[in-house]
Protein backbone atom coordinates (compact mmCIF):
# COMPACT_ATOMS: atom_id res chain seq x y z
CA UNK A 1 0.00 0.00 0.00
CA UNK A 2 1.72 3.36 -1.16
CA UNK A 3 1.51 6.48 1.02
CA UNK A 4 -1.13 8.34 -1.63
CA UNK A 5 -3.47 5.35 -1.37
CA UNK A 6 -3.74 6.16 2.94
CA UNK A 7 -6.95 7.95 3.51
CA UNK A 8 -8.45 6.92 -0.21
CA UNK A 9 -11.17 5.20 -0.82
CA UNK A 10 -14.43 4.97 -3.49
CA UNK A 11 -15.81 7.75 -5.41
CA UNK A 12 -18.48 10.34 -3.76
CA UNK A 13 -21.44 11.63 -5.25
CA UNK A 14 -20.38 14.82 -5.14
CA UNK A 15 -24.37 16.03 -5.19
CA UNK A 16 -25.40 17.52 -1.95
CA UNK A 17 -22.71 15.93 0.02
CA UNK A 18 -23.49 15.38 3.52
CA UNK A 19 -21.28 17.68 6.55
CA UNK A 20 -20.01 16.49 9.90
CA UNK A 21 -19.65 17.75 12.89
CA UNK A 22 -17.17 15.93 15.23
CA UNK A 23 -17.37 16.52 19.32
CA UNK A 24 -14.07 15.30 20.85
CA UNK A 25 -11.74 16.47 23.71
CA UNK A 26 -8.80 14.16 22.93
CA UNK A 27 -6.22 17.22 21.40
CA UNK A 28 -6.34 20.56 21.40
CA UNK A 29 -5.33 22.12 17.95
CA UNK A 30 -1.87 22.71 19.59
CA UNK A 31 -1.18 19.45 20.69
CA UNK A 32 -2.11 18.16 17.16
CA UNK A 33 0.21 20.58 15.37
CA UNK A 34 2.74 19.36 18.53
CA UNK A 35 2.03 15.92 17.61
CA UNK A 36 1.97 16.46 13.98
CA UNK A 37 -1.43 14.54 13.72
CA UNK A 38 -2.80 16.65 11.38
CA UNK A 39 -4.09 13.50 9.20
CA UNK A 40 -6.11 12.27 11.81
CA UNK A 41 -8.36 15.24 11.88
CA UNK A 42 -8.31 15.62 7.60
CA UNK A 43 -9.45 12.05 7.60
CA UNK A 44 -12.77 12.88 9.14
CA UNK A 45 -13.90 13.70 5.43
CA UNK A 46 -13.99 10.36 4.78
CA UNK A 47 -11.87 10.65 1.25
CA UNK A 48 -14.62 13.59 0.50
CA UNK A 49 -17.61 12.07 1.63
CA UNK A 50 -18.43 14.98 3.82
CA UNK A 51 -18.37 18.28 1.97
CA UNK A 52 -17.09 19.69 5.40
CA UNK A 53 -15.91 18.53 8.57
CA UNK A 54 -16.11 20.93 11.78
CA UNK A 55 -13.81 19.68 14.71
CA UNK A 56 -15.50 20.80 17.98
CA UNK A 57 -13.49 20.82 21.49
CA UNK A 58 -15.51 22.50 23.82
CA UNK A 59 -13.50 23.83 26.42
CA UNK A 60 -9.67 23.14 24.80
CA UNK A 61 -8.09 25.91 26.98
CA UNK A 62 -8.08 23.55 29.88
CA UNK A 63 -5.50 22.08 28.41
CA UNK A 64 -3.63 24.77 25.93
CA UNK A 65 -0.64 26.56 27.20
CA UNK A 66 -0.64 30.08 28.43
CA UNK A 67 0.93 30.98 25.09
CA UNK A 68 -1.75 29.35 22.71
CA UNK A 69 -4.50 32.43 23.59
CA UNK A 70 -6.86 33.47 25.91
CA UNK A 71 -8.13 30.66 28.81
CA UNK A 72 -11.20 32.86 28.82
CA UNK A 73 -13.96 34.34 26.29
CA UNK A 74 -15.66 33.11 23.27
CA UNK A 75 -15.11 29.91 21.16
CA UNK A 76 -12.02 30.68 18.45
CA UNK A 77 -12.10 29.20 15.06
CA UNK A 78 -9.41 27.99 12.99
CA UNK A 79 -8.96 26.57 9.19
CA UNK A 80 -7.08 23.52 9.59
CA UNK A 81 -7.58 22.89 5.69
CA UNK A 82 -9.65 23.02 3.24
CA UNK A 83 -12.66 21.41 4.31
CA UNK A 84 -11.76 21.52 7.85
CA UNK A 85 -12.47 23.85 10.52
CA UNK A 86 -11.39 23.67 13.98
CA UNK A 87 -13.21 25.57 16.80
CA UNK A 88 -11.72 25.74 20.56
CA UNK A 89 -14.14 26.60 23.42
CA UNK A 90 -12.77 28.28 26.31
CA UNK A 91 -12.52 26.79 30.07
CA UNK A 92 -14.66 29.71 31.02
CA UNK A 93 -17.23 32.46 29.50
CA UNK A 94 -15.82 35.81 31.34
CA UNK A 95 -12.17 36.53 32.70
CA UNK A 96 -13.94 38.73 35.67
CA UNK A 97 -15.50 35.20 36.88
CA UNK A 98 -12.35 33.04 36.93
CA UNK A 99 -12.53 33.01 40.58
CA UNK A 100 -15.94 30.90 40.05
CA UNK A 101 -14.90 28.33 37.96
CA UNK A 102 -18.08 25.93 37.54
CA UNK A 103 -20.46 28.82 37.17
CA UNK A 104 -17.75 30.31 34.83
CA UNK A 105 -17.64 26.92 32.96
CA UNK A 106 -21.32 26.14 32.82
CA UNK A 107 -21.88 30.10 31.30
CA UNK A 108 -18.92 29.04 28.73
CA UNK A 109 -20.52 25.81 27.33
CA UNK A 110 -23.83 27.18 27.63
CA UNK A 111 -22.65 29.78 24.90
CA UNK A 112 -20.82 27.01 23.27
CA UNK A 113 -23.76 25.14 22.74
CA UNK A 114 -25.90 27.81 21.38
CA UNK A 115 -22.79 28.63 19.11
CA UNK A 116 -23.10 25.44 17.72
CA UNK A 117 -27.04 25.08 17.20
CA UNK A 118 -26.68 28.20 15.12
CA UNK A 119 -23.89 26.70 13.16
CA UNK A 120 -25.60 23.05 12.10
CA UNK A 121 -28.31 25.17 11.17
CA UNK A 122 -26.65 27.81 9.19
CA UNK A 123 -24.71 24.94 7.65
CA UNK A 124 -27.12 22.74 7.18
CA UNK A 125 -24.24 19.61 8.93
CA UNK A 126 -26.24 16.23 8.45
CA UNK A 127 -24.55 14.27 11.33
CA UNK A 128 -22.73 14.61 14.56
CA UNK A 129 -20.53 12.31 15.93
CA UNK A 130 -18.95 11.93 19.76
CA UNK A 131 -15.75 10.84 20.49
CA UNK A 132 -17.17 9.40 23.88
CA UNK A 133 -19.81 8.98 25.49
CA UNK A 134 -19.25 10.53 28.66
CA UNK A 135 -19.54 14.45 29.15
CA UNK A 136 -18.70 14.86 25.19
CA UNK A 137 -21.59 12.64 24.77
CA UNK A 138 -24.19 14.05 26.98
CA UNK A 139 -23.06 16.83 25.05
CA UNK A 140 -23.57 15.72 21.94
CA UNK A 141 -27.29 14.66 22.92
CA UNK A 142 -28.28 18.12 23.63
CA UNK A 143 -27.10 19.45 20.12
CA UNK A 144 -29.41 16.24 18.79
CA UNK A 145 -32.09 17.54 20.76
CA UNK A 146 -31.77 21.32 19.62
CA UNK A 147 -31.73 20.19 16.21
CA UNK A 148 -32.95 16.78 15.15
CA UNK A 149 -29.70 16.09 13.89
CA UNK A 150 -28.64 12.34 14.04
CA UNK A 151 -25.70 11.33 16.58
CA UNK A 152 -22.70 8.76 15.98
CA UNK A 153 -20.68 7.73 19.28
CA UNK A 154 -17.45 6.83 19.21
CA UNK A 155 -16.21 4.69 21.58
CA UNK A 156 -12.66 4.53 21.94
CA UNK A 157 -12.17 2.73 25.35
CA UNK A 158 -13.61 -0.17 27.68
CA UNK A 159 -14.11 2.08 30.59
CA UNK A 160 -14.97 -1.07 32.45
CA UNK A 161 -11.48 -2.20 32.34
CA UNK A 162 -10.14 0.95 33.04
CA UNK A 163 -12.04 1.67 36.56
CA UNK A 164 -10.93 -2.07 37.10
CA UNK A 165 -7.10 -0.91 36.66
CA UNK A 166 -7.61 2.36 38.14
CA UNK A 167 -10.50 2.39 40.74
CA UNK A 168 -10.73 5.79 39.49
CA UNK A 169 -13.99 7.22 37.22
CA UNK A 170 -12.67 8.35 33.41
CA UNK A 171 -13.58 12.40 34.01
CA UNK A 172 -13.05 12.23 37.11
CA UNK A 173 -13.40 16.46 37.31
CA UNK A 174 -16.84 16.20 35.42
CA UNK A 175 -18.31 13.30 37.12
CA UNK A 176 -16.48 12.42 40.21
CA UNK A 177 -17.89 9.43 40.21
CA UNK A 178 -17.89 6.01 38.38
CA UNK A 179 -21.09 5.32 39.30
CA UNK A 180 -22.24 8.64 37.95
CA UNK A 181 -20.47 7.38 34.72
CA UNK A 182 -22.30 4.73 33.98
CA UNK A 183 -25.62 6.04 34.32
CA UNK A 184 -24.47 9.03 32.13
CA UNK A 185 -22.76 6.13 29.50
CA UNK A 186 -26.39 3.91 29.63
CA UNK A 187 -28.06 7.21 28.97
CA UNK A 188 -26.16 8.16 25.71
CA UNK A 189 -26.04 4.64 24.13
CA UNK A 190 -29.36 4.02 24.70
CA UNK A 191 -30.30 7.29 22.73
CA UNK A 192 -27.66 7.38 20.02
CA UNK A 193 -28.39 7.02 16.49
CA UNK A 194 -25.30 4.70 15.97
CA UNK A 195 -22.86 3.50 18.13
CA UNK A 196 -19.02 2.80 17.06
CA UNK A 197 -16.36 0.67 18.45
CA UNK A 198 -12.74 1.56 17.78
CA UNK A 199 -12.38 -2.23 18.53
CA UNK A 200 -14.42 -5.05 19.17
CA UNK A 201 -13.91 -4.59 23.23
CA UNK A 202 -14.77 -1.22 22.51
CA UNK A 203 -17.96 -2.20 21.05
CA UNK A 204 -18.69 -5.02 23.29
CA UNK A 205 -18.50 -2.93 26.35
CA UNK A 206 -20.61 -0.59 24.85
CA UNK A 207 -23.67 -3.24 23.89
CA UNK A 208 -23.10 -4.28 27.54
CA UNK A 209 -23.94 -0.63 28.30
CA UNK A 210 -26.81 0.05 26.85
CA UNK A 211 -25.86 0.06 22.82
CA UNK A 212 -28.59 -1.09 20.92
CA UNK A 213 -26.71 -4.82 19.04
CA UNK A 214 -28.59 -3.03 15.74
CA UNK A 215 -27.82 0.53 15.77
CA UNK A 216 -23.71 -0.67 16.40
CA UNK A 217 -20.67 -1.20 14.37
CA UNK A 218 -16.92 -1.00 14.00
CA UNK A 219 -15.06 2.49 13.06
CA UNK A 220 -11.45 1.12 13.47
CA UNK A 221 -8.52 3.11 13.64
CA UNK A 222 -6.50 2.23 10.79
CA UNK A 223 -7.44 5.85 8.72
CA UNK A 224 -6.48 7.81 11.81
CA UNK A 225 -2.99 6.63 11.31
CA UNK A 226 -0.74 8.80 9.62
CA UNK A 227 0.55 7.93 6.21
CA UNK A 228 4.24 7.70 7.30
CA UNK A 229 3.36 4.72 9.56
CA UNK A 230 2.34 2.30 6.57
CA UNK A 231 5.52 2.75 4.35
CA UNK A 232 7.54 -0.37 4.71
CA UNK A 233 9.74 -0.08 7.37
CA UNK A 234 12.55 -1.33 3.77
CA UNK A 235 11.77 1.82 2.14
CA UNK A 236 11.78 4.10 5.26
CA UNK A 237 15.52 5.01 5.18
CA UNK A 238 16.02 4.76 8.26
CA UNK A 239 17.98 7.58 10.08
CA UNK A 240 19.98 6.18 12.96
CA UNK A 241 20.70 9.86 14.06
CA UNK A 242 16.73 10.50 15.26
CA UNK A 243 17.08 7.57 18.33
CA UNK A 244 20.93 9.18 18.95
CA UNK A 245 19.44 12.40 19.38
CA UNK A 246 17.57 10.97 22.20
CA UNK A 247 20.73 9.19 23.68
CA UNK A 248 19.34 5.40 22.36
CA UNK A 249 21.14 2.87 20.22
CA UNK A 250 19.44 1.48 17.70
CA UNK A 251 17.54 -2.12 18.34
CA UNK A 252 18.96 -1.57 21.88
CA UNK A 253 15.72 0.50 23.20
CA UNK A 254 12.94 -0.82 24.53
CA UNK A 255 9.84 1.85 23.88
CA UNK A 256 6.56 2.70 24.80
CA UNK A 257 4.39 5.29 23.42
CA UNK A 258 1.18 6.64 25.07
CA UNK A 259 -0.48 8.97 27.93
CA UNK A 260 1.83 8.57 31.33
CA UNK A 261 -1.00 7.90 33.14
CA UNK A 262 -2.10 4.68 35.70
CA UNK A 263 -4.71 3.26 33.42
CA UNK A 264 -1.61 2.79 30.96
CA UNK A 265 1.01 1.25 33.33
CA UNK A 266 3.93 2.83 31.86
CA UNK A 267 5.67 1.98 35.44
CA UNK A 268 5.25 -1.57 34.24
CA UNK A 269 7.17 -0.62 31.34
CA UNK A 270 10.01 0.86 33.76
CA UNK A 271 10.28 -2.43 35.83
CA UNK A 272 10.63 -4.50 32.84
CA UNK A 273 13.79 -2.33 31.71
CA UNK A 274 15.38 -2.68 35.24
CA UNK A 275 14.43 -6.44 35.28
CA UNK A 276 16.00 -6.55 31.81
CA UNK A 277 19.23 -4.70 32.93
CA UNK A 278 19.99 -7.35 35.67
CA UNK A 279 20.09 -10.30 33.42
CA UNK A 280 23.09 -8.71 31.32
CA UNK A 281 20.46 -7.38 28.83
CA UNK A 282 22.62 -3.65 27.46
CA UNK A 283 19.10 -1.75 27.10
CA UNK A 284 17.17 1.51 27.37
CA UNK A 285 13.85 2.51 27.99
CA UNK A 286 11.98 5.46 25.67
CA UNK A 287 8.50 6.39 27.16
CA UNK A 288 7.44 8.32 24.57
CA UNK A 289 4.38 11.17 26.22
CA UNK A 290 3.16 13.30 28.83
CA UNK A 291 0.94 12.41 32.02
CA UNK A 292 0.94 12.79 35.13
CA UNK A 293 3.07 9.78 36.44
CA UNK A 294 6.05 11.23 34.80
CA UNK A 295 7.97 12.41 38.05
CA UNK A 296 6.80 9.30 39.52
CA UNK A 297 8.34 7.35 36.95
CA UNK A 298 11.37 9.14 37.29
CA UNK A 299 11.27 8.27 41.30
CA UNK A 300 10.99 4.87 40.10
CA UNK A 301 13.86 4.60 37.93
CA UNK A 302 15.95 5.90 40.43
CA UNK A 303 14.48 3.34 42.95
CA UNK A 304 14.92 0.56 40.81
CA UNK A 305 18.75 1.87 39.84
CA UNK A 306 17.83 2.78 36.02
CA UNK A 307 17.80 6.22 35.77
CA UNK A 308 20.34 6.99 33.42
CA UNK A 309 18.40 4.18 30.83
CA UNK A 310 15.10 6.18 31.11
CA UNK A 311 14.70 8.08 28.30
CA UNK A 312 11.18 10.58 28.49
CA UNK A 313 11.11 12.84 25.72
CA UNK A 314 7.73 14.04 25.43
CA UNK A 315 5.42 14.18 22.99
CA UNK A 316 7.16 13.08 19.87
CA UNK A 317 5.69 13.86 15.80
CA UNK A 318 4.60 10.97 13.86
CA UNK A 319 7.62 11.11 11.22
CA UNK A 320 9.57 10.31 14.60
CA UNK A 321 7.76 8.05 15.84
CA UNK A 322 7.73 5.67 12.53
CA UNK A 323 11.83 6.02 12.99
CA UNK A 324 12.01 5.23 16.42
CA UNK A 325 9.43 2.02 16.40
CA UNK A 326 11.14 0.63 13.34
CA UNK A 327 14.70 0.80 14.99
CA UNK A 328 13.76 -0.46 18.30
CA UNK A 329 14.42 -3.65 20.09
CA UNK A 330 11.02 -4.16 21.38
CA UNK A 331 7.87 -2.42 21.93
CA UNK A 332 5.97 -2.89 25.69
CA UNK A 333 2.96 -2.20 25.49
CA UNK A 334 0.98 -2.56 28.33
CA UNK A 335 -2.48 -0.72 27.69
CA UNK A 336 -2.05 1.28 24.13
CA UNK A 337 -4.44 2.08 21.93
CA UNK A 338 -3.63 3.44 18.11
CA UNK A 339 0.14 3.42 18.91
CA UNK A 340 0.20 -0.14 18.91
CA UNK A 341 -0.96 -0.05 15.34
CA UNK A 342 2.08 2.55 14.37
CA UNK A 343 4.26 0.04 16.13
CA UNK A 344 2.86 -2.86 14.18
CA UNK A 345 3.06 -1.46 11.28
CA UNK A 346 6.47 -0.39 11.44
CA UNK A 347 7.23 -4.47 11.96
CA UNK A 348 8.17 -4.19 15.70
CA UNK A 349 8.44 -7.22 17.71
CA UNK A 350 5.87 -6.07 20.36
CA UNK A 351 5.15 -7.91 23.92
CA UNK A 352 1.40 -6.54 25.06
CA UNK A 353 -0.88 -6.92 27.46
CA UNK A 354 -4.24 -9.07 26.87
CA UNK A 355 -6.41 -6.17 27.54
CA UNK A 356 -8.46 -3.94 25.43
CA UNK A 357 -8.06 -4.50 22.01
CA UNK A 358 -4.65 -5.42 22.21
CA UNK A 359 -5.20 -9.43 21.33
CA UNK A 360 -7.45 -8.73 18.10
CA UNK A 361 -3.57 -7.90 17.09
CA UNK A 362 -1.35 -9.52 18.87
CA UNK A 363 -1.23 -13.65 19.14
CA UNK A 364 1.73 -15.33 21.32
CA UNK A 365 3.74 -16.66 18.76
CA UNK A 366 2.84 -15.83 15.39
CA UNK A 367 2.27 -11.71 15.72
CA UNK A 368 4.10 -11.45 18.83
CA UNK A 369 3.57 -11.96 22.40
CA UNK A 370 0.64 -11.85 24.42
CA UNK A 371 0.41 -11.67 28.25
CA UNK A 372 -1.78 -12.02 30.93
CA UNK A 373 -3.29 -8.28 32.10
CA UNK A 374 -1.01 -6.84 35.11
CA UNK A 375 1.05 -9.78 34.92
CA UNK A 376 4.77 -8.00 35.21
CA UNK A 377 6.87 -11.26 35.37
CA UNK A 378 5.21 -12.83 32.05
CA UNK A 379 5.58 -9.57 30.45
CA UNK A 380 9.53 -9.14 31.66
CA UNK A 381 10.16 -13.00 30.78
CA UNK A 382 8.56 -12.33 27.26
CA UNK A 383 11.10 -9.02 26.62
CA UNK A 384 14.11 -11.01 27.86
CA UNK A 385 13.20 -13.74 25.21
CA UNK A 386 12.32 -11.28 22.59
CA UNK A 387 16.09 -9.50 23.56
CA UNK A 388 17.68 -12.94 22.80
CA UNK A 389 15.86 -14.04 19.57
CA UNK A 390 17.19 -11.37 16.93
CA UNK A 391 15.54 -14.24 14.75
CA UNK A 392 12.29 -14.62 16.44
CA UNK A 393 11.72 -10.49 16.59
CA UNK A 394 12.20 -10.26 12.81
CA UNK A 395 9.43 -13.03 12.37
CA UNK A 396 7.01 -11.76 14.29
CA UNK A 397 7.47 -8.40 13.35
CA UNK A 398 6.76 -9.25 9.79
CA UNK A 399 3.64 -10.66 10.93
CA UNK A 400 2.13 -7.98 13.06
CA UNK A 401 2.53 -5.77 10.18
CA UNK A 402 0.97 -7.81 7.08
CA UNK A 403 -2.06 -8.37 10.26
CA UNK A 404 -2.53 -4.76 10.41
CA UNK A 405 -2.51 -4.20 7.00
CA UNK A 406 -5.26 -6.66 6.69
CA UNK A 407 -7.28 -4.97 9.84
CA UNK A 408 -6.32 -1.90 9.39
CA UNK A 409 -6.31 -1.39 5.38
CA UNK A 410 -7.93 2.51 5.43
CA UNK A 411 -9.12 2.18 1.97
CA UNK A 412 -11.91 -0.36 3.71
CA UNK A 413 -12.50 0.68 6.78
CA UNK A 414 -13.25 4.11 4.83
CA UNK A 415 -15.68 2.93 2.77
CA UNK A 416 -17.16 0.78 5.74
CA UNK A 417 -17.58 4.25 7.52
CA UNK A 418 -19.10 5.54 4.46
CA UNK A 419 -22.05 3.05 4.21
CA UNK A 420 -22.41 3.64 7.80
CA UNK A 421 -23.21 7.24 7.25
CA UNK A 422 -25.02 6.58 4.00
CA UNK A 423 -27.44 3.94 5.77
CA UNK A 424 -28.12 6.48 8.59
CA UNK A 425 -28.56 9.02 6.92
CA UNK A 426 -30.81 7.50 4.21
CA UNK A 427 -28.72 7.96 0.85
CA UNK A 428 -28.37 6.46 -2.11
CA UNK A 429 -25.65 4.03 -2.51
CA UNK A 430 -24.17 0.93 -1.11
CA UNK A 431 -25.83 -0.32 1.94
CA UNK A 432 -24.61 -1.09 5.41
CA UNK A 433 -24.81 -3.36 8.28
CA UNK A 434 -23.28 -3.66 12.06
CA UNK A 435 -20.33 -5.84 10.45
CA UNK A 436 -17.36 -4.38 8.90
Amino acid sequence: MDEASVCKGGSVDTMARPRLLVLDTNYSLEGIRERKIEASITCRDLDGFFEHVWSVHPFATLVTSDEWGPRYGRPQTYELAPGHTIIEGKVGRFKALRAVPPLNFLLGQIDMIADLRRLIRRERISVMRAASPLYIGLFGLILKWLTGVPLVVRVGANHDKVFETTGQPLEPRLTHSRKVEKWIERFVFKRADLVAGANQDNLDFAIANGASPERSTLFRYGNLVDPGHFVDPADRQIDAAIPRSLGLEPGKYLIYVGRLEPVKQPDHVVAVLAAARRTGHDVKALLAGEGQLREALRDQAEALGVADSLVMPGNVDQQKLAQLFAQAAVVVSPHTGRALSEAALAAAPIVAYDVDWQGELIETGRTGILVRHGNVEGMTKAVIDLLSDKKLRETLGRAVRERTLTLLDPVALNEHERQAYRALLGMSGPSANNSE
